[in-house]
């Protein structure tokens, strides 16, 4: 199943949004006039806040191998030079895999500073792409990580 860019992007950031809102937190959905920032969320008090950037793939999971020797090896993920280089205590990226619409979409919660690593020293000039490839077991920790927003929210 194909969709634009767009699509893709907003069917992460709604799925992101419900999750939170079933989690009893409230969201603002930026609608793109903020460029770096998604999602904002508020605890349920209102005396905490977190902003979240989140990128949103189709289809993030690639293997390596063939056949019976197919195995899981990485994500990836376009973050774009706009957001790569964000390193801010009060930001947080959900990385989304919608995992081409066949079961439900994984969630990988990640601190900016995670991002801003591993984007240190790239810049347009000698990286073209700022795409975010990490190894399944490098981000594995992350997966379905609500802990880190809760934390941030004072929960």
């Amino acid at each position: 199943m194909a969709f634009t860019a767009s699509l893709t992007g907003s069917a992460g950031v709604y799925f992101v949004a419900s999750r939170l809102n079933a989690m009893g937190y409230h969201v603002g959905i930026t609608l793109g006039s903020v460029p770096t920032v998604d999602l904002l969320v508020s605890s349920r008090d209102g005396r905490a806040s977190v902003c979240l950037q989140v990128k949103t793939s189709g289809c993030a999971m690639r293997t390596r191998g063939r056949g019976d020797g197919k195995v899981p090896h990485h994500y990836e993920w376009e973050i774009g030079w706009g957001c790569a280089h964000l390193n801010r205590a009060d930001l947080l990226y959900a990385l989304v895999d919608l995992r081409e619409y066949q079961e439900l979409p994984e969630v990988f919660i990640l601190p900016s500073r995670v991002i801003c690593n591993y984007f240190e020293g790239g810049t347009p000039e000698n990286w073209p792409r700022a795409r975010y490839h990490p190894l399944v077991k490098a981000i594995t920790p992350y997966r379905e990580n609500w802990k880190l927003l809760k934390k941030k929210l004072g929960d």
